[in-house]
């Protein structure tokens, strides 16, 4: 069995109180389930319909809670606040707990660990007061595992204010429900969908000699094709323009570039 791997660019935040599963379904894009152990993925969007952060959200038995991960580096947590107004719920930052990941078996002395519900070759969460279970595994690993399942995760891959939903495979990874009702972006997010207006799609793609590294420009002979997004080795995560999918694409040293994987392409059966 692996070591789990540590993600210090995740943090994570307690609500509890009675409004706990209103107050965040009316926030994010995904329906946060009452069910006791579930996990759902989501993410907080601006008005504008813009990704803020990317979320996991665990409900908890006892104490009664909803756990929430996030970007470490977002102001996630600040745009909960600003939204609680007289809502009745708690906040509580869990600075002493850290969030790990462990790719093939749950670790056994972590406080809290479940199935990651995006991809099962991402393995399984652990949450826990950071001094409760070692993390010493190879963070690598765990990115090269996201590449392939074509999952994107912080703002290396989803830029705040900029990211959209669709583009980014949140639709395929159950990240945004459509029919639980109103949360903020909900307008233009569906907008999106319904007149197809996305112009871009995640996907996986490869160097034959590696050196693939994070904002470097995709060409289709003189146009702009995409961008390297997160990047392990020979494999990353790129943001493409689809019309582009079938050209031979190029970095700008002219080394070519092949597309792994394509899940959010129509009619491609998973």
């Amino acid at each position: 069995m692996s070591n789990p791997i540590l993600l210090p660019d995740r943090a994570l935040l307690a609500i509890s109180g009675e409004e706990r599963f209103s107050f965040l379904n009316t926030l994010l894009s995904a329906d946060v389930s009452e069910g006791v152990g579930d996990v759902r993925y989501a993410a907080l969007l601006s008005p504008q319909g813009k990704l803020l952060a990317d979320v996991l959200c665990l409900t908890e038995a006892e104490p009664e809670r909803i756990i929430v991960e996030y970007p470490a580096d977002s102001d996630f947590a600040k745009r909960l606040r600003m939204y609680k107004l007289r809502a009745a719920v708690t906040l509580e930052a869990l600075e002493d707990w850290r969030v790990a990941v462990a790719l093939d078996a749950p670790p056994k002395d972590a406080a809290v660990t479940f199935a990651d519900p995006r991809d099962p070759q991402l393995g399984f969460r652990a949450y826990g007061p950071s001094a409760s279970f070692t993390a010493d595994g190879n963070r690598a690993l765990y990115d090269a595992a996201r590449i392939a399942a074509v999952v994107p995760e912080g703002s290396t891959d989803l830029e705040p204010n900029k990211a959209l939903l669709l583009e980014n495979g949140f639709e395929r990874l159950s990240g945004v429900d459509f029919r639980k009702g109103c949360f903020v972006g909900q307008e233009v997010t569906a907008r999106m969908k319904y007149r197809n207006l996305g112009k871009k799609r995640l996907m996986a793609v490869s160097r034959d000699d590696g050196g693939l590294e994070t904002g470097t420009t995709i060409m289709a002979g003189e146009r702009t094709a995409g961008t390297v997004l997160s990047a392990v080795g020979r494999s990353a995560l790129a943001l493409m323009r689809h019309e582009f999918s079938a050209h031979t694409l190029t970095l700008g040293d002219s080394s070519a570039v092949q597309i792994m994987a394509d899940p959010d392409a129509p009619n491609v059966v998973p």
